[in-house]
């Protein structure tokens, strides 16, 4: 006899997984966590989630539910309900886009050739060439999109187009500059971090082990066009003074002046004391 679970106002009859062994339920309830942590609350994202949480056994499958009622509706929303649209049926997706260290917006057209969610920070991001500004395949964040529209013009990815091969040596997801590779000397204190890290991450490698229990890790990454480290350097400045920039030369001496500027701003108590 199926049992009734009321939950939030919402009846179903439980199941057993949909014929799921346990570790096949907790890599798609891996998978669900990584999609809840997005934040994207799109009616259709909502809906394929729950589906998804349909097939998982208890108590993942209530953990899931209860994750999705709290999805609120964003202002990105329709842009993702769009580019899901423009990807799948192969139609140019139309918009004004900004940098993400400008201000303007310029009007872009994308074919889209892969969607993807960025490693380091979670948030989604369509590889697609951009056929009116830029006349190249790039990325592009789906956040800084505004005044989105579907096209009746069609397009078709080139067959040799592979996006996990553009994306395997980028650290997030800046794939149009030239490969880098930092060496790092990693405190003692934060050691176990790149111990553990390096398991689970191809762009970090332990190369030696000091007698003080510091290490020796090179990352490798990619250059922006203009041949700065902006992705590289955000992770770089937030362990401070734990992580020295060994080499090269160029971003090490970066990283010290963003250090010594940060120094300079709390050594005179901070901008809104002035």
């Amino acid at each position: 006899m199926n049992t009734v679970v009321e939950s939030n106002g919402r009846y179903r009859i439980p199941t057993r997984g949909a014929g799921l062994n346990e570790v096949e339920a907790l890599a798609v309830h891996s998978a669900t966590r990584l999609l809840v942590h997005t934040g994207v609350g799109a009616v259709h994202y909502r809906n394929s989630l729950a589906k998804l949480a349909a097939m998982l056994p208890e108590p993942a499958r209530s953990t899931l539910s209860h994750s999705l009622d709290r999805l609120e509706p964003r202002p990105d929303d329709r842009v993702l309900d769009l580019v899901a649209q423009a990807w799948f049926q192969g139609r140019v997706l139309a918009a004004e886009y900004r940098s993400s260290r400008g201000t303007n917006y310029h009007p872009h057209e994308y074919e889209i050739y892969y969607y993807e969610l960025n490693r380091r920070n979670l948030q989604p991001y369509v590889v697609a060439r951009e056929r009116i500004y830029f006349e190249r395949v790039g990325v592009f964040k789906l956040s800084r999109m505004r005044g989105v529209r579907l096209l009746h013009d069609e397009y078709v990815i080139p067959a040799d187009f592979d996006p996990l091969k553009l994306l395997a040596g980028a650290w997030g997801v800046v794939v149009s500059g030239e490969d880098v590779e930092v060496r790092l000397l990693v405190d003692a204190e934060v050691a176990s971090w790149f111990y553990e890290q390096r398991e689970a991450d191809a762009n970090l490698e332990v190369v030696a082990e000091l007698p003080d229990g510091r290490l020796e890790v090179v990352m490798t990454g990619r250059l922006a066009a203009d041949g700065s480290a902006h992705e590289l350097l955000s992770f770089l400045l937030g362990w401070g003074s734990k992580v020295e920039v060994l080499e090269p030369r160029a971003i090490r001496a970066r990283v010290a002046d963003e250090l010594a500027i940060a120094a300079r701003r709390y050594g005179d108590g901070g901008s809104l004391r002035r």
